[in-house]
């Protein structure tokens, strides 16, 4: 474990004979080359060195020291207001002459000094005045001093540049995290650390979570909204992680403790998913979870999991094609190992009951192979959609399956859910089957021959078919709520 100090060289970082340098750069170099006849004090730097050898009971493996040497250009050598050129302001000598009052005065409790002109990492110079050049020029510097066994990395807020204090601390919190502390020397006081690391820590968790509930990656918020802690919020963004993994009873429980911890609107908000989330798990039916399925597909499409999605979509297809053979043939298909026993006599008789279906089942091949339906598998539904929007099928009793208009509702819907059956070579290929092949949207384009885009539409088109109203998918409103609450978070 070691301990890193950054520090910015400013032109108030060093005294001789207790005054300040008027010009930094020239009269920095003459007192370096007659140094011997000068006192030296570092008012900023040394006290802040002392604080952190006393705190940490340990020696300071490395030091930078962050200097400007600007070329010599006609901007430049420009005078300023008091008549200085801005290149005579560098501080270049200040940094050789810290550098070597800190080796002499500190030490083996230093391990390394080192000196880091303020340019860029290909070398080009920056106006070190310029928030976003020095913003730029500090991303190259700090990241080639990221060390993962650094314990502590110190920011000394000294007399350099504003810009450039304001870059390196952003950079090196960005950097180190937790790990980086920010220490401010007072003038005519002792050093003392700043909370702003962990603040600028706060807001660039705040804008990472904010980012990830706008496109619905709840798994990627969840971690950093307990990082911010606000027990609502954490707990509404857990219900929206345990419901997109179909836990809908975890996602209640997550839920219940949402709406006793929170106030106001949120909590008439998180009220309202309760009656929703009940219709998933006391009784549900498909309707209720073929809606969700749309909801929770397209969260997986939208943020590229493609496999995922893949999977929830063939879920929809067979999902889909249940709920029309158990409303418009009154067949079962629910062959779960409690139902079962019940369902299966049940679906066989029912069929065995329509000479019509029988025989068309009984007609059908795949690749010149008998289908086989003892089973509500997906073939064997797919064979029996195409027989109810058949215009000559009738029920037993000889009335039609269905009205003009539900035939037409159910031929686009077929028409859509065999796009999803053109996707089968791909997903059994895939890790969701039998496979390693990769899913990419590339290939689910090519697999279903356009834009993959539309494969979403397929789904919210072929709910409405069904005259399942989806409405707002839930996923979008917690989003939206989640990241508006984290806005509005002190």
């Amino acid at each position: 474990m070691s301990i890193l100090v950054l520090a910015n060289i400013g032109n108030s970082d060093l005294t001789v004979d207790g005054q300040s340098l008027r010009r930094p750069r020239s009269d920095g170099e003459a007192a370096w080359r007659q140094r011997d006849d000068h006192r030296f004090a570092m008012p900023i730097i040394e006290p802040c060195i002392t604080w952190i050898l006393n705190h940490h009971h340990q020696r300071i493996d490395r030091v930078v020291l962050f200097y400007t040497d600007q070329p010599d250009t006609p901007e430049t050598t420009k005078p300023d207001r008091q008549g200085i050129p801005l290149r005579d302001k560098d501080t270049v000598w200040y940094a050789q002459i810290i550098d070597h009052l800190l080796r002499e005065r500190f030490g083996d409790q230093i391990g390394r000094v080192d000196r880091q002109i303020i340019a860029r990492i290909d070398g080009a110079s920056i106006n070190p005045s310029m928030y976003d050049e020095a913003f730029d020029a500090y991303a190259g510097l700090v990241a080639r001093l990221i060390d993962p066994q650094a314990e502590t990395c110190y920011v000394l807020m000294t007399g350099g540049i504003p810009a450039c204090n304001s870059a390196l601390q952003l950079q090196a919190i960005s950097a180190f995290g937790e790990r980086c502390r920010v220490l401010y020397q007072p003038e005519g006081g002792i050093p003392y650390e700043l909370r702003i690391g962990d603040q600028i820590l706060k807001t660039f968790r705040r804008a990472t979570a904010i980012e990830a509930l706008e496109r619905l990656d709840f798994a990627t918020a969840l971690p950093i909204v307990r990082q911010l802690g606000n027990d609502a919020l954490i707990a509404l963004v857990e219900h929206a992680h345990y419901r997109e993994c179909f836990d809908f009873e975890r996602a209640q429980e997550a839920l219940d403790r949402a709406v006793r911890q929170a106030s106001g609107d949120l909590r008439t908000f998180l009220a309202g998913l309760q009656s929703d989330l009940e219709r998933l798990i006391k009784n549900p039916d498909m309707g209720a979870l073929l809606r969700e399925l749309v909801a929770n597909a397209t969260i997986t499409f939208r943020n590229g999991r493609y496999a995922d999605f893949l999977g929830r979509l063939f879920r929809f297809q067979e999902a889909a094609l249940r709920l029309i053979v158990e409303t418009c043939l009154d067949i079962p298909t629910d062959m779960s190992k409690e139902a079962k026993a019940s369902n299966l006599p049940l679906y066989q008789q029912r069929i065995n009951d329509d000479p019509g279906l029988k025989a068309w089942l009984d007609g059908r091949t795949i690749d010149g192979t008998p289908l086989r339906y003892d089973m509500p598998n997906i073939p064997a539904m797919q064979a029996m959609l195409e027989y109810i929007i058949d215009e000559k099928s009738v029920r037993p009793d000889g009335q039609p399956y269905l009205a003009k208009d539900m035939r037409g509702k159910l031929t686009g819907v077929k028409k859509r859910l065999d796009r999803i059956t053109a996707l089968s070579q791909l997903r059994n290929q895939s890790i969701i089957a039998h496979g390693f092949a990769g899913v990419s949207r590339e290939r689910l384009a090519e697999a279903c021959g356009g834009n993959p885009d539309s494969l979403i539409d397929d789904l919210k088109k072929i709910v409405e078919l069904l005259g399942l109203n989806s409405g707002d998918s839930p996923f979008d409103q917690i989003g939206r709520r989640a990241a508006e609450h984290l806005r509005h978070l002190k």
